[in-house]
């Protein structure tokens, strides 16, 4: 059986065709189902660095959205190794993409708290100041040109 993914090419994609193959092989001396579990396992922490990337990228975009006068290098630092980091994370594993609309709407919360949190705001502040959903769809967020300007809306990079 050839695996639909090659571990060069699509390192996400290997690990679930491996664990997949691996449950489907028999009865041999290796504890397959739990080898299975450590593959899958990889993958989740390869859906979890994606994860903690866009969550990143979404706290100083909120920060450079609603707190302009405090921009700082290392903001826009993070915004740019951020959507680098991801970049490469889909280079390496490209079915990696099939998470990302799940994650990027699971990473929102935590970034919105996050930005509050670092803005200095109380709770009730942030709650009513953030938007309760991203107010940017993933595709803008990724691109490399989007950035925000001080009141806000969008325009090309600094």
């Amino acid at each position: 059986m050839q695996p639909t993914a090659q571990i060069d090419d699509d390192f996400y994609g290997w690990l679930l065709a491996q664990a997949a193959a691996m449950r489907a092989r028999g009865d041999f001396p290796i504890d397959w189902e739990n080898v299975a579990e450590e593959l899958e396992a990889m993958g989740r922490n390869e859906e979890n660095s994606l994860q903690s990337y866009l969550e990143r990228l979404l706290t100083h975009l909120l920060k450079y959205a609603y707190q302009p006068d405090k921009i700082t290098p290392s903001w826009e630092n993070s915004i740019e190794n951020s959507r680098d980091r991801i970049r490469l994370l889909f280079k390496r594993s490209p079915s990696l993409k099939s998470k990302i609309k799940e994650l990027f709407e699971d990473a929102y919360p935590f970034a919105r708290r996050q930005a509050g949190a670092q803005m200095r705001m109380q709770k009730r502040e942030w709650d009513t100041r953030l938007p309760k959903t991203c107010p940017w769809p993933l595709e803008t967020v990724l691109d490399q040109d989007f950035w925000l300007s001080p009141d806000g809306h969008s325009n090309g990079h600094n």
